[in-house]
């Protein structure tokens, strides 16, 4: 008997230190799990987090770049501006023209105003570009621009003489 009992002790003993064994494993499972979860949600946090601060830098660069080509187009409609106003001066002064200087004037004129639908007709494109073919409309247009001016100028060469 007396081996008996300390068979069932040494398996009770046995079994109970499984068990306890089992426990702590178990224990051990779920606080991996508990922390897999903490790192998973603090990754998907800061994903979420420096997304949106993309997003923002994003639309800031947009609104920057946006405000530069707007600033970019009035400067470039404001220098077609004033030299439509000389222009209107010198249209003037040429219809009070006669002879020779006339017949030049109005040629002047005429190549000023081919021009100067050019580079409306740019500006206009201007308007709808984006991207890296903006930057290519923006250097036409300029360049135009600078041509209508160099028009202008002979115009008024032209009536001077």
């Amino acid at each position: 008997m007396r081996i008996m009992r300390g068979l069932s002790w040494a398996c009770l003993l046995a079994f109970g230190g499984v068990a306890c064994d089992r426990g702590a494993d178990q224990a051990k499972l779920d606080e991996a799990k508990r922390e897999a979860a903490t790192k998973i949600a603090d990754a998907q946090r800061d994903a979420e987090e420096k997304k949106a601060a993309a997003e923002r830098d994003l639309a800031a660069a947009k609104l920057k770049a946006e405000t530069a080509r707007n600033d970019a187009r009035t400067a470039l409609q404001k220098e077609l501006a004033a030299v439509d106003r000389k222009a209107a001066d010198l249209k003037t002064r040429a219809a009070k023209a006669s002879g020779k200087v006339k017949l030049n004037a109005q040629a002047a004129s005429a190549e000023y105003d081919k021009r100067r639908s050019v580079a409306e007709q740019d500006l206009r494109n201007l308007a709808s570009a984006s991207g890296d073919a903006w930057e290519s409309a923006k250097a036409q247009t300029q360049k135009d621009v600078d041509s209508v001016k160099t028009a202008l100028d002979a115009f008024d060469t032209t009536l001077a003489h």
